[in-house]
């Protein structure tokens, strides 16, 4: 959550995405979550496919700023300049036209690699996207790391906006693909940029007898529906998307107050993978980190402890945790005190509960420990981190 200081007008926030998808919406989720956002910013919506081409605003409507989600590799968008009011664009792009609050690549190509050779895949390829400089970067950071691990490394580009159950076009795209998938040197784990294309990826697989994910594990992106709809179930790299609201919100005020000294280019590292069975299986002991995850969502706010979590499995602890963590990116402790943290933070932010109400909703019979857990994880109490919230 950031801090919205009060500022001396309304700032009319003009919000211009070619579609509504689920990571923009994440996005918007993170700007509005932020406590008194509406004080001060009132928000319009458009949709607008060809950015070389201008939004069509209603009479009178005149923004002080936008937030924008284009390619400015492909589009130069001089209409945008025309409005002489700050821009901030949440597109990942290499001409940097704008001030941007974007994902950081390198911690994504690390963690994509730390996915596979965590589960012993042995080859690493990369489904790009044709005539995206963005992919070209993708391919040069995975090049560059898997070098340095010495896993062997392959890629092919296809167009994108292939829909969903056309798996058949990705024989017409990159006729090498059936090749390159059984020809790999051993099992190989492949980076498919985003879920829809992941999906079509093991539609392919599965209609070519190639198995997933014993002979190709499959990883998409955004963690969306697509993933969920997928068989088998697909992993996924989350996105941090309501991080990058808040961010992209808080350099668009400071740059429509007028503030100076600021840092226009924002990048947001990706830590975290969604694991199922597309790069697990359903049989493989890794499914128990599935089991420990699902129990940390669901119980972390009732005081759920790593030994409680370990006594329904069948390792010892010290292997668990080895596991999840090389699987997750964090041990379980992490994660059960984030999510804990993260919800004080929300109560505390949102509603007007009393300490002891909150600790209680975070699994703290009694206050003070809530006080010195928070404090220690936070850097302040709970009750100054309201007041300098407020």
């Amino acid at each position: 959550m950031m801090k919205i200081k009060k500022l001396n007008k309304i700032y009319h926030v003009a919000i211009i995405f070619p579609d509504q998808y689920s990571f923009l919406n994440n996005v918007m989720e993170g700007v509005l979550g932020i406590q008194s956002i509406r004080k001060y910013c009132r928000f319009r919506i458009f949709t607008l496919s060809d950015f070389n081409k201008s939004v069509e605003f209603p009479s009178g409507y005149n923004p002080d700023g936008c937030i924008v989600c284009y390619d400015e590799d492909v589009c130069d968008a001089e209409w945008l300049d025309d409005l002489g009011v700050p821009v901030v664009n949440i597109f990942k792009s290499m001409r940097k036209k704008h001030p941007s609050v974007t994902l950081n690549y390198d911690s994504l190509v690390k963690t994509v690699v730390d996915h596979f050779s965590s589960l012993d895949f042995e080859t690493i390829g990369f489904l790009g996207t044709l005539h995206q400089p963005c992919s070209q970067e993708i391919q040069q950071l995975f090049e560059e790391e898997c070098a340095k691990r010495k896993i062997p490394f392959w890629v092919l580009y296809i167009t994108d906006g292939i829909k969903p159950g056309s798996w058949s076009m990705l024989e017409q795209e990159a006729p090498e693909l059936r090749e390159y998938l059984q020809k790999s040197f051993g099992s190989v784990g492949v980076y498919a940029y985003h879920d829809r294309r992941a999906s079509l990826l093991v539609d392919y697989c599965v209609d070519m007898g190639i198995k997933v994910p014993e002979e190709v594990g499959v990883l998409g992106r955004f963690d969306t529906i697509n993933a969920r709809l997928c068989t088998p179930e697909l992993s996924s790299v989350i996105v941090p998307a309501k991080q990058i609201g808040v961010r992209v919100i808080k350099l668009l005020v400071q740059l429509m107050a007028g503030e100076e000294e600021l840092e226009l280019h924002q990048e947001i590292e990706v830590r975290e993978v969604r694991v199922r069975a597309s790069t697990v299986g359903k049989e493989d002991p890794d499914m128990m980190v599935l089991h420990a995850r699902a129990m940390i969502r669901e119980q972390a706010c009732d005081g759920l402890t790593v030994n409680e979590i370990v006594e329904t499995l069948t390792i010892s602890r010290s292997s668990f945790e080895k596991r999840y963590r090389e699987l997750v990116g964090v041990s379980a402790a992490q994660e059960i005190r984030a999510i804990r943290i993260e919800t004080a933070r929300q109560l505390l932010l949102t509603s007007k509960m009393s300490l002891e109400e909150v600790a209680k909703k975070v699994g703290f019979h009694d206050s003070r420990p809530f006080v010195v857990f928070f404090r220690r994880e936070v850097g302040v109490t709970p009750g100054a981190f309201r007041r300098s919230h407020r």
